[in-house]
C-alpha cells in the first residue's frame, strides 16, 4: 500500500511538472511560435504552424497575418507551387487584408522563380505579368510601387531573353534568317539592356557567318572582344562559340 502511494504521488507529481511546462493552447501563443521559427529561417515549421492556425482559428483577427506568412513561408523555402497557391487564397479570401498588395507581388515573384528557365516559360512569364498588373490597377498609390517597377524590369529582361532564345533555336537548326526576326526584335525593343544587346550581337555574327558574310561577322567579333563587355555579363561560353564558327567557316 505504500509503495501504491509513492508511485501515486510520483504520477500526480510528474503530471504537475507536465502541465507546468505546458504551454497554453490559445492563438496569441500559436502565431508568436510559428512567427518565431519563420524569424529563425525554419520555414517548414513555421508553414506547419501557420498553417494550423488558420485551420483553427479561422475567425481570428489575425488569420489573414497567419494566411500570407504562411504563403511567405512556403515562398523563403523555395517551394513555389504551395507558395502560389497560398498567396491566391489570401487574395480571394481576404482581398481587403494589408497583405493584399504583398501578395500580388510575390505571386508575380513566384512566377518568375518557379521555373529555371522562366525566359523560355511563357505560362509563368504571362502570370507574372498578369499579377503586376493587377497590383497597378488595385493599388495605385501603394507605397510598394518601387518593388513593382523592379520586378517589372525583370519581367522586361525575361521576355527579351525569350527572343534570344527563340533566335538560337533557329540557329541551331540551321535557319538564321528566322533567327534574325527575333534577334531585330530583341534589339529593337530591349537594346537599352546590356546583356540583352551582348547576347544579340554574338548570336548576329552566328547569324553572318551561317549566311555566309565573314567580313561583317569578323567586325561584331572583334568589336566585342575588344569591348571584353561579353566577359562581364556572363557570355563569354557563347562568345567562344560565335569565335569558333568563325574561324571554322570563314578561313581566309
Amino acid at each position: 500500500m505504500k509503495r501504491f502511494l509513492i508511485i501515486s504521488l510520483i504520477l500526480v507529481s510528474a503530471a504537475c511538472q507536465s502541465r507546468k511546462y505546458r504551454a497554453p493552447e490559445n492563438p496569441d501563443f500559436l502565431f508568436g511560435q510559428a512567427m518565431e521559427l519563420f524569424q529563425n529561417r525554419k520555414f517548414t515549421k513555421s508553414a506547419e504552424l501557420f498553417r494550423s492556425f488558420v485551420f483553427k482559428y479561422p475567425l481570428s483577427d489575425s488569420v489573414d497575418d497567419a494566411q500570407y506568412y504562411l504563403a511567405k513561408s512556403y515562398k523563403e523555402a523555395k517551394q513555389y507551387d504551395d507558395a502560389i497557391v497560398e498567396y491566391t487564397f489570401l487574395i480571394t479570401t481576404f482581398p481587403a487584408s494589408g497583405y493584399a498588395g504583398d501578395a500580388y507581388l510575390e505571386l508575380a515573384e513566384c512566377y518568375l522563380n518557379k521555373s529555371k528557365n522562366v525566359a523560355r516559360d511563357t505560362e509563368s512569364l504571362s502570370e507574372a505579368k498578369r499579377y503586376l498588373g493587377e497590383f497597378k490597377v488595385r493599388f495605385p498609390n501603394s507605397s510598394l510601387m518601387d518593388k513593382a517597377r523592379e520586378i517589372e524590369l525583370r519581367i522586361l529582361r525575361l521576355s527579351g531573353f525569350k527572343y534570344i532564345y527563340i533566335a538560337d533555336t533557329y540557329l541551331r537548326i540551321g535557319e538564321p534568317k528566322s533567327a534574325d526576326v527575333y534577334l531585330n526584335i530583341a534589339m529593337q525593343e530591349f537594346g537599352n539592356d546590356d546583356s540583352i544587346a551582348v547576347f544579340a550581337k554574338i548570336l548576329s555574327a552566328r547569324s553572318l557567318v551561317m549566311k555566309g558574310d565573314c567580313h561583317a561577322a569578323k567586325a561584331i567579333i572583334e568589336e566585342l572582344e575588344q569591348s571584353k563587355s561579353y566577359n562581364d555579363l556572363g557570355l563569354k561560353k557563347q562568345f567562344n562559340i560565335a569565335k569558333k564558327e568563325l574561324s571554322k567557316k570563314c578561313k581566309e
